[in-house]
């Protein structure tokens, strides 16, 4: 669990609780947003994916038409929806662009927190470990998830190794290069240092490569991603890699093949 904005994540969890939200299902982000004073509307937007128009204790939240994505429309509003309960004191703010609502970047205090807020409306801490926990780890398991929160498949990937699921790893590239990782609980490996060419046998290589926007599970060698003497040649790892052209990055989830890892393990 992130710890790192506790009071973006308290908002959250006070909404789910007020609204009785009890599973993905109910997690009606316009409904919440309209009892809140606000209203969505879908409207071009220049060089940006929604803004939050305030006035008083109302506000309209406007979002990209130009997004057809169901899981990037719901983060939107819930980014928004953030800003609003959270930023109250900020005469003006500006546009949010996708970069923004991306979980691994800290262009401002704001933009995470907002991020934070909707990642815990949309993908509630205890529900989503709930849901998690009864499917394996694995690129179709990550698609089913994320159709049952409505998200988008990135925020399921990591929020699935933000809240420690399964032992695993996870790793964004940008350009060719490490660019952050996050380490779920218990996974001990170190990873390649953020910075570093990518080796040339891990499914991120592969995608800055040939720019071929394909999502691939694939067991590669361990030692493709790990920067670890305990590491031994035999060992293989799975990455499950999600590109993302937009941003010229990949997302890749790491974890240990059962059977090829320490003692078998």
């Amino acid at each position: 669990m992130s710890a790192t904005h506790p009071l973006a994540l308290a908002r959250a969890r006070r909404l789910v609780t007020e609204y009785g939200i009890d599973s993905p299902a109910a997690v009606d982000l316009e409904a919440i947003a309209f009892d809140l004073g606000l209203v969505v509307i879908d409207a071009p937007l220049q060089g940006a994916s929604a803004r939050l128009i305030r006035k008083g204790n109302r506000g309209i939240i406007r979002v990209s038409s130009s997004i057809d994505i169901e899981g990037q429309r719901r983060f939107c509003i819930a980014h928004e929806m953030g800003h609003f309960l959270l930023h109250a004191k900020k005469d003006h703010l500006p546009q949010c662009r996708g970069e923004d609502m991306l979980m691994w970047r800290q262009t401002s205090v704001l933009e995470p927190e907002a991020n934070t807020f909707a990642s815990e409306l949309i993908m509630p801490e205890d529900m989503f470990r709930s849901v998690a926990s009864k499917r394996a780890l694995s690129l179709t398991g990550v698609e089913a998830l994320a159709d049952a929160f409505r998200a988008t498949i990135t925020a399921t990937a990591y929020r699935y190794v933000e809240l420690a699921v399964a032992v695993c790893a996870l790793v964004v590239s940008q350009d060719g290069k490490v660019k952050w990782f996050l380490a779920a609980r218990d996974f001990d490996y170190s990873i390649r240092r953020p910075g570093s060419t990518l080796d040339g046998r891990s499914c991120a290589a592969s995608f800055f490569a040939s720019m071929k926007a394909t999502k691939v599970e694939e067991d590669v060698a361990a030692d493709a991603w790990l920067d670890d003497e305990r590491v031994e040649g035999v060992w293989t790892i799975r990455e499950l890699m999600l590109p993302m052209p937009r941003f010229r990055s990949a997302l890749s989830v790491l974890w240990i093949v059962p059977g090829s890892g320490p003692d078998g393990g």
